[in-house]
């Protein structure tokens, strides 16, 4: 019985684990293309290849969006809220030619990724030691 009550807590852990770095590699798309974006920004000829690296910007930000259960608390709703602007923000700065807007969201793109990183981190070292004295007594 306490096998399957850790098979769980493990499954449910290393799944969390796994979005995790779904969550990471999100914003590391997010972030990747914002940027390829404010480099192509102010050249005449590039002004396709800077709308396909929003397009793909956006794409990341939406699928945060979606990630999102909102019905979970107010951290939630919140970074709805959050997302929600950002990718505004990021159609906004495709239609109005605005590099500043796009630099803003990156400010909060970096943040949110440094502090999901941060939280990953944290569950991981929580996950970590519970999993090792585990297998020892199973071993034992």
């Amino acid at each position: 019985m306490m096998q399957q009550g850790y098979a769980a807590y493990r499954t449910a852990a290393v799944d969390t684990a796994d979005q995790g770095k779904l969550i990471l590699i999100a914003y590391d798309i997010a972030i990747k293309n914002c940027k390829m974006a404010i480099d192509k920004f102010d050249i005449k000829d590039k002004i396709e290849e800077r709308t396909k690296h929003l397009f793909k910007a956006q794409d990341a930000v939406t699928e945060l969006l979606s990630a999102l259960r909102v019905d979970v608390g107010e951290v939630a709703q919140n970074l709805y809220k959050l997302y929600d602007y950002i990718l505004r923000s990021l159609v906004d700065a495709g239609v109005r030619n605005n590099k500043n807007k796009i630099v803003e969201v990156v400010g909060y793109l970096e943040s949110l990724r440094d502090a999901w990183d941060a939280a990953i981190r944290q569950l991981k070292a929580q996950i970590a030691p519970t999993m090792d004295l585990s297998k020892m007594a199973v071993k034992g």
